[in-house]
């Protein structure tokens, strides 16, 4: 009866005891599908998290705890297969705070070994440790987490997909013989080795379709690759392909371990994709292009096509323009002629529109697009840009009224010509008026006779502003140009007919500048016609 009872006594000691350890409890965190390589757990595809929590009193964490080792540890089947370390050499916990959280590298360190496991179920241990006189003590309950190792072929691998050359794509001759990239997608999920992705490519011989190519022919190409999801041919076909008869291809990759065993649906292959090459049976050329400047709003646009085929049609079936290579591609409508138009082998063709001003325009691609009209598959497309040139774009977009003033507002007194001129410009779109500058370029008197030649000579007097410059200049608030020139003292009781042409150049504050020649004449009148005025 005493031995039952002292055995009872030590039962309940040990369910005490395991209920107050000092760390009360555990987490570990593992991907659905961990890395076989335990040193892959540190990263962010499957990382490793342990948590623990430790009781406080006080606000204080126990000594045990603080001072205390963690034990991380790989079982399978109740042996450890992985963690070099035991109770009395487990790392420190360094267990500062009431929880203390372990992750990535620094959790996987805890093992203090890299293990490679093999395809099948285990359990990660951690458990805590404190030093004791007779040695380490536990101070947490041992927290156990089942995981499983898959093999290749129980993982769901989703196999490569094909990119490109996309599906029935087709190649022109020309461009066969340079480097052709063919890309795909990854396995998906990523596999835990190394994968090596083999790509193909067969060419179908007459009559075949993909699959009877597939297993009948050798392919061509037979390129691997590891680790990359594309791989660059040179010189794929070097054989003619003459019509009616076109070179048509098939192509598909397989993605395959270190073994050469396949990883994914479908044997780890992508389902196959055609591409064909087409003969250059259309050859055209952009002859010229060119663009006219913006008038009343409209500018004109000129393209030239040849086709330079020596037998062969082409039809031009769009034409498209961007502006300043960042623009929307437009397509341009209605042309004359009108398109789709075809042009006869050995002949061009231009093509004209007349398009709404684009006021931001520098530079103008046009792409032209042809087919041969007997295979629409047949592409051709050909760009050429075109630099605006408009030295007086500028003034053709502005609209400028400086009409000359009435007769009746210029008058001539003693030897000067005074006259006001109002000057109107509008632009579009709007800019601001620098400077307006006004040049006496042509000036002319006509005498009424010989008699009124004046005899004073001087040069100075002869067709100048009052300001004894030969220009005269507007930078005001006004746009009215106050002017004054001078004339020949004539003699008394003689008229005269005086002619001068004024340039008005106008600068804005962008540089752009503008001219604008007007042309006057006003006729002094004598003594006679002056008093006979006097008398009525």
């Amino acid at each position: 009866m005493k031995k039952i009872f002292w055995f009872f006594l030590l039962i309940c000691s040990i369910n005490l005891s395991a209920q107050n350890y000092p760390i009360t409890s555990i987490n570990i965190s593992l991907p659905a599908n961990p890395d076989a390589n335990t040193a892959r757990w540190g990263s962010s595809t499957s990382t490793l998290t342990i948590t623990a929590n430790a009781r406080t009193v006080n606000g204080k964490i126990d000594d045990r705890v603080r001072d205390g080792r963690i034990l991380v540890t790989i079982r399978k089947e109740s042996s450890k297969v992985c963690g070099t370390n035991t109770s009395n050499t487990a790392p420190s916990a360094n267990f500062n705070t009431s929880t203390k959280v372990w992750s990535g590298a620094n959790a996987v360190s805890l093992l203090a070994q890299e293990c490679l496991l093999p395809s099948g179920d285990y359990e990660l241990c951690v458990q805590f440790f404190a030093d004791g006189a007779i040695g380490s003590t536990p101070i947490s309950e041992e927290k156990r987490k089942q995981f499983t190792i898959k093999g290749h072929e129980q993982i769901n691998y989703q196999s490569p997909q094909n990119i490109s050359p996309i599906d029935a794509a087709s190649i022109a001759a020309s461009d066969i013989k340079k480097p052709i990239s063919f890309r795909w997608t990854p396995v998906v999920p990523k596999p835990q080795e190394s994968t090596t992705y083999r790509l193909k490519v067969w060419q179908l011989m007459q009559g075949q379709n993909g699959t009877q190519a597939m297993k009948a022919n050798q392919p061509i190409i037979t390129k691997d690759v590891d680790n990359l999801t594309q791989a660059i041919v040179t010189n794929l076909y070097t054989g003619p392909c003459k019509p009616p008869y076109l070179c048509d291809f098939i192509w598909n990759v397989q993605a395959v371990n270190r073994e050469g065993k396949p990883i994914g649906r479908n044997n780890g292959t992508s389902e196959p994709y055609s591409f064909k090459i087409l003969e250059d049976n259309i050859n055209t050329k952009i002859d010229s292009v060119k663009v006219g400047c913006c008038i009343k709003g409209k500018q004109t646009i000129y393209v030239k096509v040849s086709n330079l085929h020596p037998a062969n049609q082409a039809q031009v079936t769009a034409i498209k323009y961007r502006v300043n290579g960042t623009g929307p591609l437009t397509t341009l409508s209605p042309t004359t002629p009108a398109i789709p138009f075809t042009i006869n082998a050995n002949s061009s063709q231009a093509f004209t529109v007349t398009i709404n001003c684009v006021d931001s325009m520098k530079t103008i691609k046009f792409i032209v697009e042809t087919i041969w009209p007997t295979d629409p598959d047949n592409i051709n497309n050909e760009t050429a840009w075109d630099t605006l040139k408009c030295a007086c774009t500028a003034c053709d977009e502005k609209n400028f009224t400086l009409n000359a003033p009435a007769p009746g507002n210029i008058s001539i007194s003693n030897n000067t010509i005074s006259f006001n001129q109002p000057i109107t410009v509008t632009t579009t779109p709007a800019k601001t008026i620098k400077t307006i500058k006004a040049e006496l370029v042509y000036y002319e008197m006509v005498p009424e006779n010989d008699m009124c030649i004046p005899c004073n000579k001087d040069a100075a007097t002869y067709g100048h502003f009052t300001n004894g410059t030969n220009s005269q200049e507007w930078n005001g608030p006004q746009q009215t140009l106050n002017i004054n020139i001078t004339t020949p003292q004539l003699t008394p009781c003689c008229s005269a007919v005086f002619k001068w042409c004024i340039r008005y150049k106008i600068e804005f504050t962008d540089c752009t500048t503008c001219n604008k020649v007007v042309c006057y004449e006003k006729k002094k009148e004598g003594c006679e016609k002056i008093n006979n005025n006097n008398l009525k």
